[in-house]
């Protein structure tokens, strides 16, 4: 898939909409991710907010080569992750789950390898950003014309086959017929860039943030 064999156009898509990108960053630095494994990394956009130590794991060697020789590397499918049970403190997932086909399957090995939470961020089909790529996919374009946007509710159910979901915030709530900028965060998921911290199961009662957001 030409997407995954361009890691510079991908970065150069960042450089250009470096103000989703900061907001997107921004996001993301809330729920502090450390000791992460990465999954689908490609060429580790985010990593510079993230501390302790980071596994990068992508399905291209050619993404893999744009990362620094300091992070550890694995190439890899997201959907066979090569690592003993509970073995990954923190699991982060950017967009991947688009380019998947069976996202329920993908979290049940996510579960099986993770030891304490998993952030996943992602842009829902069910929002302003989300229906825009939607229609540029349908239209040919090279990278959205790849990708399966899922619905906001349709991933809450799967992640809450396997996780506790604890926080969920967003940012990108403004549409693309707006200028682009930095945009702020809200502990809601009404932004086009939504991401989830969900924790491994256990005997405490199940998270109800999902009802705050109803």
């Amino acid at each position: 898939m030409e997407i995954f064999t361009d890691p510079e156009g991908y970065k150069r898509w960042y450089e250009i909409h470096n103000k989703i990108y900061e907001s997107e960053k921004k996001l993301i630095s809330e729920f502090k991710p450390k000791n992460c494994l990465d999954i689908g990394a490609g060429p580790a956009i985010f990593h510079e907010i993230f501390s302790g130590n980071i596994i990068s794991l992508d399905i291209s060697i050619f993404m893999l080569k744009e990362i620094g020789e300091k992070e550890d590397k694995i190439l890899a499918d997201a959907n066979f992750l090569p690592f003993r049970d509970n073995s990954i403190p923190c699991t982060f997932i950017s967009v991947t789950i688009c380019f998947l086909n069976n996202i329920s399957q993908f979290y049940k090995e996510v579960e099986r390898v993770t030891k304490e939470r998993v952030i996943t961020c992602f842009i829902p089909r069910d929002s302003a950003w989300g229906e825009y790529y939607y229609e540029l996919g349908l239209k040919g374009h090279r990278y959205y014309s790849h990708a399966n946007f899922i619905k906001k509710q349709d991933l809450y159910n799967i992640l809450k086959k396997f996780f506790e979901i604890s926080v969920i915030k967003s940012t990108l709530f403004f549409s693309p017929e707006e200028s682009e900028k930095v945009d702020r965060i809200e502990e809601s998921d009404k932004g086009s860039f939504v991401c989830i911290e969900a924790k491994k199961r256990s005997s405490a009662p199940h998270s109800s943030v999902l009802n705050s957001l109803s």
